[in-house]
């Protein structure tokens, strides 16, 4: 805990006995250091943890002794406090990243100062509760990362204010495309993102307490964080917190030499004694009521809060966050399935290869389907993971398989955000090499809604992988961003003809004209057309007429898991593929 008798660090060149006497009469005791480039030694060797820097006229060597600060009062779960002249406010930024937990901005008086000084040490002491509350097994009560509550402390705490008989909150805040910036930017820059985000909202959580208000914050997950908040005077005000903790993401955050704009959303859950259960299962239910929440709120804009509402449409919400979160311990438990659906060719119908497509296994609900897996990738952020997951096991067990599987080729599905992921191809070459597959046994399929936004980026992506002997598929053509125009500008070898192109084949006859006119252009543009979703022996057979080299889809098989799709390959051609060979 902070204590009136733990000294504060005053570094101050100019205005260092005013502070001082300031500090006094806040009921602290000061210390000074007039040299700011003097200031981080001066608090390793004396036992404090809050320091005001004074950067009023001395802005340069008041953040240089700032960001040497930083570090030492993070270690030792501290509180930094900036005062910045009036024209200087601008630099507020630049403090908080240099660790500072408040910034304030000139003029101010003894009342200010000494409020500020005691939300600097409300901050040092919920620190200090978070690192000594005592442990429970399975659990860490602070997070190693940001200094902040971990979320069994925060869930813990909740439980705590409901046996004390308090009403009691919690707001979750989301943080908005951390998955993309972990995966552009690395995961040393994105922890430091997160660390500064804690930083920033600390004093925040902290700010304008009513009567018998208390406050914790932590981190819940990778992106998000909570504000438990008790006493019934702060029902009133909790979306305000909330929109306040929110507004702090209005500033960009600088993280080395880079400045990363990030929005968050809240979700908001309050029990004023409505729910029932055990203290533990109620804290348990108002985080999981935050969570429902804050599903709602990602889905207006960035900025929004919601709050927690039991009808029907929540009843959606709760299933999309109970998948989410489901979905986290999948990818750990090995309930994602890899399933293989053959490419037959036309022409002899050898199978040349397989497209690899997914299942989720879940526990409660069966077997999903892949679009309500992805949609809950997409939701959950967890999109670029799952993919390197789906990809490194597909790439592994292909580079295993003998016999008639040994040459089969194997095709992947990548999305918008694997393109646009920076360390995609050498991510993919680093599976190759490990696996020891052979890249010309790998086929990317890309739809044409992942490259449209950013074409030219997209084409130098996969011209990349082509130069290493990967193929490249352009998957669902024709399904709403159709330009032949796009088939000369990308390095495609296969077309896959949209599966409403598939039926159009024996559709209308001015159906069967464009299909067929796209499959003559893929063809002189010298690649080659495969028609999935081919459904029945007609579609079979108008495919063959039309010119496709390759057919996929339940005519020829189904998505089979490994055993069978040996004996799959190990038949002769199918009667349906005979007849289709044989087809005038």
């Amino acid at each position: 805990m902070f204590s009136d008798s733990e000294p504060v660090l005053i570094v101050s060149p100019r205005y260092a006995d005013d502070l001082a006497a300031m500090t006094v009469a806040a009921g602290q005791l000061p210390r000074i250091e007039r040299r700011p480039d003097v200031a981080a030694a001066r608090f390793a060797a004396e036992p404090m943890r809050v320091v005001v820097v004074d950067a009023r006229g001395a802005l340069t060597a008041g953040l240089a002794a700032a960001r040497a600060l930083g570090p030492l009062v993070d270690a030792r779960r501290g509180a930094m406090l900036v005062l910045l002249s009036r024209g200087d406010v601008d630099a507020a930024g630049a403090a908080n990243e240099a660790g500072a937990t408040s910034v304030m901005a000139a003029p101010f008086g003894s009342d200010t100062f000494a409020n500020a000084l005691a939300l600097a040490g409300r901050h040092a002491a919920r620190l200090a509760v978070a690192a000594a509350a005592p442990a429970v097994a399975g659990s860490i009560d602070a997070d190693s990362l940001t200094g902040l509550a971990s979320g069994d402390r925060v869930q813990r705490w909740l439980a705590e204010q409901r046996a004390a008989g308090q009403p009691a909150g919690v707001i979750v805040v989301g943080v908005g495309r951390f998955a993309q910036i972990n995966s552009s930017h690395g995961r040393d820059v994105a922890d430091r993102l997160l660390a500064a985000i804690g930083r920033r909202l600390a004093p925040i959580a902290d700010a304008d307490l009513c009567k018998g208000e208390v406050r914790l914050l932590g981190r819940l997950t990778a992106a998000e964080f909570a504000v438990g908040v008790s006493g019934a005077a702060a029902a009133p005000g909790i979306d305000r917190l909330a929109a306040l903790l929110l507004a702090g993401f209005e500033r960009p955050f600088a993280v080395d030499d880079r400045v990363i704009h990030v929005s968050g959303r809240a979700g908001v859950a309050w029990d004023d004694g409505r729910m029932a259960g055990e203290p533990s299962a109620v804290a348990v239910g108002l985080l999981r009521e935050a969570a429902i929440a804050l599903a709602d709120a990602r889905s207006r804009e960035p900025g929004a809060v919601a709050r927690f509402r039991d009808d029907t449409a929540a009843a959606a919400l709760a299933l999309r966050v109970d998948l989410e979160s489901d979905l986290f311990r999948a990818l750990d438990d090995g309930d994602i399935v890899v399933l293989f659906q053959p490419l037959v060719r036309l022409s002899d119908g050898v199978i040349g290869g397989v497209e690899a497509l997914v299942r989720w296994d879940h526990p409660l609900h069966g077997r999903l389907p892949a679009a309500v897996l992805l949609e809950t990738a997409i939701s959950a952020e967890l999109a670029i993971k799952l993919g390197r997951h789906i990809r490194t096991r597909a790439i592994s067990r292909a580079a295993a398989w003998t016999g008639r599987l040994a040459h089969l080729k194997l095709s992947l599905n990548v999305t918008a955000a694997d393109l646009a992921d920076p360390q995609f191809v050498d991510t993919l070459a680093v599976d190759l090499a490990q696996a020891g597959l052979s890249p010309h046994r790998l086929v990317i399929e890309v739809t044409e809604e992942a490259v449209i936004f950013d074409m030219d980026a997209a084409a130098a992506t996969l011209s990349l992988l082509r130069r290493d002997g990967v193929g490249i598929s352009l998957d669902d053509f024709g399904a709403g961003y159709s330009s032949l125009a796009r088939l000369a500008r990308l390095p495609v070898d296969t077309i896959k003809l949209d599966r409403s192109f598939a039926a159009g084949l024996t559709g209308s006859e001015r159906e069967r004209i464009v299909v067929e006119g796209m499959i003559a252009t893929a063809r002189r543009l010298g690649m080659a057309v495969v028609a999935e979703g081919v459904e029945d022996d007609v579609q079979l057979a108008a495919a063959r007429a039309a010119g496709c080299d390759w057919v996929q889809g339940f005519c020829m098989a189904p998505p089979l898991d490994e055993a069978e799709l040996a004996a799959f390959c190990s038949r002769k051609p199918t009667a349906t593929v005979t007849k289709a060979i044989n087809a005038a």
